[in-house]
């Protein structure tokens, strides 16, 4: 239901990391990483497992070598501490390579490799932020498991927004679009520029 829902809406025209940005540890595959990144079983049943044994959900988030849209996303998203603290407390996340020939095994049980399962999840951009849902983890299939799919960038508000849409449970009773503007609101009362932020 959400799956597509504003996803291409809200999709920024990202420029490069702002110069100066604080710099982030990148992975011998050229992948930036984070600490709080989930030491992964490379097989996406075993990791949903890992989450809902832990009480969250699973989010799996694909990039590429050179991908400067994922620069931002580290960069800029990640250096907000709210940002990090609601994706660690809500979010066992699994990140991937579009093109990665490291091998893990998918829904079905088949092992094959992170760029071969990109192409059968149909994942063809970076970064691409997926969110499955935790509450049943024998699910057996991608589909069953997804509840949103974000491909590309989005600023660090609209990313914030959108990931605390599925934390708070909001996705059962409302809108995306409504939960933003709720979320939007509150900042304003903060005295924060969502646009800014």
């Amino acid at each position: 239901m959400h799956k597509t829902l504003i996803a291409g809406l809200f999709l920024s025209i990202a420029t490069p990391a702002a110069f100066g940005a604080p710099a982030v540890e990148i992975g011998a595959d050229g992948l930036h990483t984070q600490d709080w990144f989930h030491d992964s079983a490379h097989d996406v049943r075993t990791d949903l497992l890992s989450a809902a044994a832990a009480q969250k959900d699973m989010v799996i988030l694909f990039e590429q070598r050179g991908c400067s849209y994922c620069v931002q996303l580290h960069e800029e998203n990640f250096a907000h501490a709210e940002i990090v603290d609601l994706i660690t407390e809500n979010f066992l996340v699994v990140q991937m390579d579009l093109r990665g020939e490291g091998t893990f095994t998918g829904f079905d049980g088949v092992q094959t490799t992170e760029g071969q399962l990109a192409r059968k999840w149909g994942v063809t951009t970076t970064p691409t932020t997926i969110v499955l849902l935790a509450k049943d983890p024998s699910v057996g299939s991608l589909r069953a498991a997804e509840a949103f799919r974000l491909p590309g960038y989005l600023g660090p508000f609209e990313y914030f927004s959108v990931l605390g849409f599925f934390a708070s449970g909001a996705y059962e009773t409302q809108g995306l679009g409504d939960f933003m503007k709720a979320k939007a609101a509150e900042f304003a009362a903060r005295g924060v520029d969502p646009k800014t932020w």
